[in-house]
């Protein structure tokens, strides 16, 4: 494995601030006409604009890596990643959506669907932070849920891009919602999409107050956490990072199988199966009590360098085995999540690799793929849209 060199900061301080101007031209596929009034923006920062009557649009861009997005009213969302300086004028191709898929798609949802998802969506997109209540959809009627009771999964989907409005933090959100998707079963929620921020106006107090919130959201972030790995310094920060190994409980499995087999033998009226004196009752309930995995921790703290290696100025690579346990040291969890168990005193996390293809990593502390990241725990709980921040926020250069 490379390494994450330890000066990579300096290295990247005369390129973190540079910029290119990107100039481009949105068309519609079908009929080569311009589109305009398009929304074109960076994922996840607060760097975007709307095309002129032309479909002509011009962004700065900041160095590093981005998902440029464009997105009109029937037509697929453009998303491409661009990292390098584009000679001329940037071409994007609106693909139009077919009556077909309106139909199949947006038709095969449940009509009354907000009155019965709504507050399990709201949830578990905006999240049950402190800030969430001051968090809201503007627009959520565009949004459409479709149960499958089969498959026992949720899916979502938005026909336009959706309007939040966050009170406690002071944005105004556009957020173009590409998947929602929750699986009863598993437990396991995703979902994708691409926000642009805008900071709301008012007066002093309420950007004091704004301000001190966001450091608040910002301190213990998977944001700040990707920031600090990209630069070596996750214990300078404040992160306490171990490696983890989960394997299945195969004596909770074993104890499933012996009350799956006396409950055939009940139904079939044959013999009690004998099992050992130990596999008392007593025994069995603690053991269905366990958790279904088994988790192992290293005894030791790891560094940045261990699990991270330089690919450019302006990227670096996470790659790692089985999971990792991280504990943001230097402050506790919000009362919000303490509430939720006697357990949640600390700012404990775990992040698990999809598939063994390596996290790319930007200085901003954005990351990609996405979707090839799973985390559970504090930030499974926190990283919701109430507590969102763009990738080009900066916290005050004096705290850690």
């Amino acid at each position: 494995m490379k390494y994450l060199i330890i000066l990579l900061f300096t290295l990247i301080t005369t390129t973190a601030f540079s910029q290119f101007q990107l100039k481009g031209k949105l068309i519609a596929a079908d009929t080569k006409s311009p589109l305009a009034a398009a929304s074109v923006f960076l994922s996840n920062t607060s760097v975007g604009t709307v095309t002129n009557t032309a479909g002509e649009f011009t962004l700065s861009i900041p160095a590093g890596k981005y998902d440029l997005i464009a997105s009109f009213i029937g037509y697929e969302t453009s998303a491409q990643t661009i990292s390098n300086v584009i000679n001329g004028v940037l071409l994007i191709e609106l693909q139009p959506k077919t009556k077909v898929f309106d139909e199949v798609v947006v038709g095969g949802y449940e009509k009354d669907g907000w009155n019965k998802w709504g507050k399990f969506f709201l949830e578990n997109f905006i999240g049950t932070s402190q800030w969430a209540a001051d968090c809201s959809i503007k627009n959520y009627k565009v949004i459409k849920f479709r149960n499958n009771r089969k498959a026992n999964k949720l899916t979502a989907i938005a026909t336009d891009q959706l309007i939040i409005e966050n009170k406690a933090l002071g944005y105004t959100v556009k957020y173009q919602l590409e998947e929602f998707e929750y699986d009863f079963n598993s437990k396991y929620l995703m979902y994708m999409g691409y926000p642009l921020f805008n900071q709301m106006e008012g007066g002093q107090a309420k950007q004091n107050r704004w301000n001190k919130r966001r450091q608040e959201v910002y301190y213990g972030s998977m944001m700040q956490f990707m920031r600090a790995l990209f630069r070596n310094r996750i214990s300078e920060e404040g992160y306490e990072v171990r490696r983890l190994v989960k394997r299945p409980n195969e004596e909770k499995i074993r104890v499933k199988e012996v009350y799956r087999k006396r409950a055939l033998a009940r139904r079939a009226n044959s013999v009690n199966i004998t099992t050992a004196v130990s596999d008392s009752s007593e025994y069995y309930n603690k053991v269905l009590e366990q958790p279904d995995e088994l988790s192992t921790f290293s005894p030791y703290t790891i560094t940045g360098d261990s699990i991270a290696y330089r690919v450019d100025s302006v990227t670096a690579g996470l790659e790692f085995d089985n999971y990792l346990h991280i504990i943001y040291t230097k402050a506790s969890p919000p009362e919000s999540y303490r509430q939720l168990s006697p357990y949640n005193r600390q700012m404990m996390s775990q992040l698990k690799l999809v598939n063994p293809e390596p996290i790319q990593i930007q200085s901003s502390g954005n990351f990609y793929p996405p979707l090839n990241l799973i985390s559970s725990g504090y930030w499974a709980w926190s990283e919701k849209m109430a507590n969102m921040l763009p990738y080009d926020y900066k916290p005050p250069i004096n705290k850690n």
